[in-house]
């Protein structure tokens, strides 16, 4: 069972960061199949949003995501160059040097670390702007 289960807004909101980002390390037809749903229904609840997401896509595609986030699977690929996901024995999170610049008390501030490269649940600039 999954415990860390994203409310349904935040789920919208992270996975359409997800699928906009080119840089995620994993195609939209493989992460689908990692959640066992199909790409368009994918696409349609997740970015087009022409589609409701309901509580079957929302626990299939958290467990997914949640999956991916924690490094535990991996995108390999066979001699023919077709990929597929796989499971890993130990978890191996993509870990990446940051940089960026977040918004602090009304001030904007420049925040360098180390963060997982797959998590989309912080808010971008533009977001915390609009909030504050």
């Amino acid at each position: 069972m999954v415990s860390n289960v994203l409310p349904k807004r935040e789920l919208l909101r992270v996975i359409k960061r997800f699928i906009k980002d080119q840089n995620r390390g994993i195609s939209i037809r493989l992460f689908a199949e990692l959640c066992g749903v199909d790409k368009d229904h994918l696409l349609d609840v997740f970015f087009y949003r022409t589609r409701t997401l309901t509580e079957y896509m929302q626990i299939r595609v958290n467990k997914g995501y949640q999956s991916w986030l924690k490094g535990e699977v991996a995108v390999m690929q066979n001699r023919d160059k077709t990929r597929f996901v796989e499971y890993r024995r130990e978890p191996k999170p993509r870990l990446a040097r940051t940089t960026g610049l977040h918004l602090v008390n009304g001030e904007i501030k420049i925040k360098v670390g180390v963060a997982n490269r797959g998590d989309y649940s912080g808010q971008t600039l533009d977001e915390a702007l609009e909030r504050g």
